[in-house]
């Protein structure tokens, strides 16, 4: 009897072990949602830069000139993928559309620019607390940013930053996050589904 309560005593712990207690509860997300002031493009976009001209080039007085650029802000997809309660990678999408009328040297309309980004982020995300319907967490991301205006390409690199997120509910839940970087200034918030 004695041998026999040594042997289950060993054994408890192995089988507490074996449960991987650090397992989450969904090993996927989705999260679709809605980003903050979209820093890059403002920069990329914005026009701020065509206010400054050559002395010496007079091209600009009979040249064509943009109105006011237009955002429609960036839309985010996520995937995630939980490999423990604490730590979790993601893959992040943006998308943001972009639109300046422009006009001749009269000042008459003649048309319109239009412009796209999509901003790629893998992302680390950890977990401080984590229960079965709200969880706390801080992310970073790097990733690439590609755009397209006036037939013209870019590409640069970006870094994320979320120094505090929250999600709450379970299967189908909230999120909400403070976030800074070179994609995006401000906050995200939007909705995500577990499987």
């Amino acid at each position: 009897m004695k041998r026999t309560l040594i042997i289950l005593a060993l054994l408890l712990p192995l089988s507490l072990a074996a449960q991987k207690p650090d397992d989450p509860e969904y090993k996927h997300d989705w999260r679709f949602g809605f980003a903050g002031y979209p820093l890059i493009d403002q920069l990329f976009f914005g026009y701020g830069h065509d206010h400054y001209y050559d002395p010496i080039d007079t091209d600009h007085i009979y040249a064509d000139y943009h109105g006011d650029c237009t955002m429609v802000g960036l839309f985010s997809a996520e995937y995630s993928t939980n490999f423990t309660k604490h730590f979790t990678f993601a893959v992040s999408g943006y998308l943001n559309s972009v639109w300046t009328p422009m006009y001749d040297y009269k000042g008459n309309k003649n048309g319109q620019n239009l412009g796209l980004s999509l901003h790629v982020i893998p992302t680390a995300r950890y977990n401080y607390y984590t229960s079965q319907s709200f969880s706390i967490y801080s992310s970073i991301g790097l990733g690439l940013i590609f755009g397209t205006e006036k037939k013209e390409f870019f590409a640069t690199p970006t870094l994320q930053i979320a120094p505090v997120g929250i999600t709450f509910g379970r299967k189908v839940f909230g999120f909400a996050e403070w976030n800074g970087g070179v994609s995006y200034l401000g906050g995200r918030a939007g909705i995500g589904y577990r499987f």
